[in-house]
C-alpha cells in the first residue's frame, strides 16, 4: 500500500451539495453545475473520480490513497492535485466538510 503524505486536513470529511445537477461528456469528463450559485465547472477524468470518491465517508487523504491505489507510477504529486481539486470545489460551494471532532 502506497504511503502518501499527512499534508491534507484529514479530519475534514468532503460531502458534495444535493443542489449541484450533473452530467458526462463525451471525453470520460463531467460537468457539474451549482444550482445555487450557477457556477458551473468541467472535471476531467482524474477530477470525476476524486468527485464519485466524495462520499461523506472518506476524508481527502482517502480519496488520494485510493486514487494512488487504482494506478500504477502515480506520481508524488497525487495529494496536492487531489487537495487542489477539492478545494477548487468547495471554493465554488459543489461540496462542503463534515468536520468530525477528535
Amino acid at each position: 500500500m502506497k504511503e502518501l503524505p499527512s499534508d491534507l486536513e484529514l479530519n475534514n470529511i468532503p460531502v458534495t451539495n444535493p443542489a449541484v445537477a450533473s452530467w458526462k461528456t463525451n471525453n470520460d469528463g463531467l460537468v457539474l453545475v451549482n444550482c445555487d450559485t450557477g457556477i458551473s465547472i468541467a472535471l476531467n477524468s482524474t477530477g470525476v473520480m476524486v468527485w464519485e470518491l466524495i462520499d461523506g465517508s472518506r476524508s481527502p487523504g482517502d480519496i488520494a490513497l485510493k486514487i494512488a491505489e487504482s494506478f500504477t507510477d502515480v506520481p508524488d504529486c497525487v495529494t496536492e492535485d487531489v487537495d487542489a481539486c477539492i478545494r477548487l470545489l468547495a471554493d465554488d460551494g459543489f461540496i462542503g466538510y463534515e468536520v468530525l471532532s477528535g
